[in-house]
């Protein structure tokens, strides 16, 4: 039976814990506002009540990943909602006042400091399901707040590639943000602390995943225009469409009837027969044109090897496109030799006449490193904005209380082995979309390929 309900989750909110001094050795017993803001609750068990007395269904699997949070200001969030909460009736239940648009009320059962059960009313279109839910306090007692942080700081300290190349002194980061932590720290807290820490790195390859929250740095294309009005105002451009391959990724066609256009993106994904086998069809498609737009605007990267098999259908033979040194040793300083990445023809037909390249501060990590292999080709103009500057090659690691976190391991180069990580790839042909472009549909990077081609 599939049962519709609102997700009563909560992910990310701020709790508040107030410290107090006290000359009397008998410790104060907490109150239930204590009790219920001094942790992230995270689900153990789901039961839909009913509909016959004592009749109960265990749908704890709806609920892969449910944590809930409350805050002493009174406020609650979750994945898909917030809104605010108080106790009422003699503080046996909790009135959530969601959004301000409808209440729940959650009948409290057990409430202490690993556990916490109430009963509540779920409303979706259709449905009303009472259910019974049981939570646990997510901090385990033998995974202490410090001791994460000290695993995330040492875990950068030995691996991360980019101190040096940031000016980053990760000691003196430790100084601000360690005294920070204490054995009353909570998830979210702690949550928030680690990720203003890496915040200083200001890399987009790195992150932290928690059931509290995500932290992920957004900077290098939040404060830039996005210079890329979509698939749609591409379309008016196409005076033939032949639609998407490649799973999707590759989208082609023709400009007045001379000029073709490859659009690639949003990612690098996908299985690279597939992507063989397309773009081995759209280069045989467009072979009589005389250039050829490649469009690479918005693609946030993925798997290298996919860039360079479309690449190597425009390469007229083995270039250095790049170099990459790894972090290898204690000190931030301790990189392996440079190690040269080349690209070279592939396929049965390779384009070599004319070809525009465009790009936006949205293009990162392996669309960087493709983009990088069609600069390194002699029949190739880049046009357009400047790129992300982010290309880390992370490893995926997991800290002891199961939160996931990404750290950059490498140093990529160009092929004249300057480093792009935070700057970006400039283009040729520096060129922005305007607010009035792009108000009246208009393509101005495209249209600036459109007339450097012909």
């Amino acid at each position: 039976m599939k049962i519709l309900l609102l997700s009563v989750f909560l992910l990310a909110g701020t709790v508040l814990l107030a410290g107090c001094e006290s000359s009397s050795p008998i410790e104060s017993t907490p109150t239930k506002t204590d009790l219920l803001t001094g942790t992230v609750w995270m689900l153990q068990r789901a039961l839909a009540l009913g509909p016959g007395a004592g009749q109960t269904t265990d749908i704890t699997y709806q609920f892969p990943y449910l944590s809930m949070a409350f805050t002493r200001d009174g406020k609650y969030q979750t994945a898909v909602h917030s809104g605010t909460w108080q106790f009422v009736d003699n503080e046996t239940s909790i009135l959530l006042d969601k959004d301000s648009s409808s209440q729940m009320t959650a009948n409290i059962i057990e409430l202490s400091a690993s556990s916490l059960r109430f009963t509540i009313t779920t409303l979706s279109a259709t449905v009303t399901v009472p259910l019974d839910l049981s939570f646990a306090a997510s901090q385990p007692a033998t995974y202490t707040p410090l001791m994460n942080f000290e695993t995330l700081w040492k875990e950068f300290d030995t691996r991360y590639s980019f101190f040096v190349v940031k000016n980053v002194n990760w000691d003196s980061v430790h100084a601000v943000y360690q005294p920070q932590v204490t054995t009353l720290t909570t998830d979210v807290q702690l949550f928030q602390i680690m990720s203003s820490m890496l915040g200083v790195l200001k890399d987009p390859h790195v992150s932290l995943t928690t059931p509290v929250g995500i932290y992920a740095y957004t900077g290098w294309y939040s404060r830039f225009p996005t210079n890329f009005l979509g698939a749609t105002t591409i379309g008016r451009y196409l005076s033939a469409d032949y639609g998407a391959t490649a799973g999707g990724y590759m989208r082609y066609g023709k400009i007045s009837g001379d000029l073709g256009y490859l659009y690639i993106g949003p990612n690098l994904t996908g299985d690279a027969s597939s992507w063989g086998q397309a773009i081995d069809v759209i280069i045989d498609s467009l072979k009589t044109m005389k250039g050829i737009i490649v469009d690479i605007r918005s693609n946030g990267g993925g798997n290298d090897a996919l860039g360079n098999i479309v690449a190597g259908r425009f390469a007229d033979q083995q270039h250095v496109y790049s170099y990459v040194r790894w972090r290898s040793g204690p000190l931030h300083s301790d990189f392996t030799d440079y190690q040269a990445s080349t690209i070279q023809p592939q396929g049965p037909r390779q384009f070599l006449k004319p070809v525009a390249l465009l790009t936006n501060r949205r293009c990162l990590s392996s669309a960087e490193g493709t983009i990088l292999m069609f600069k390194a080709l002699p029949n190739v103009t880049v046009i357009g904005d400047t790129t992300g500057g982010g290309s880390a090659n992370p490893i995926a690691l997991t800290l002891p209380n199961g939160w996931g976190y990404r750290v950059s391991r490498w140093i990529q180069y160009t092929a004249q082995k300057t480093i792009f990580e935070g700057t970006g790839l400039p283009p040729n042909i520096p060129l922005w979309i305007t607010p009035a472009d792009s108000a009246a549909g208009r393509d101005a990077i495209l249209e600036r390929a459109i007339q450097y081609l012909y």
